[in-house]
């Protein structure tokens, strides 16, 4: 659960029984201050890489995948 981000308050996850069938219909993006370093954090805690880095014109972005495949994104901007 995060808990105390400003402007959002609260937002938990929950298991369920069912395993993942199709591709996300909506995903998380984590505005974070070092995208390197928050990679290394959710690998860590058994989050996996889903391609590379990419950079746009006003950010970088990195697709992750959380221990039963859903994906978010970590984007940091420059």
């Amino acid at each position: 659960m995060l808990e105390g981000v400003p402007s959002l308050g609260y937002l938990g996850f929950q298991k369920v029984p069912e395993s993942k069938a199709v591709k996300n219909r909506v995903h998380i993006d984590l505005v974070v201050p070092e995208l390197a370093e928050s990679v290394r954090r959710a690998v860590g805690h058994g989050g996996r890489l889903s391609g590379s880095v990419v950079e746009e014109p006003t950010n970088w972005f990195q697709v992750m995948q959380d221990p039963e495949g859903n994906e978010f994104c970590f984007v940091q901007f420059k």
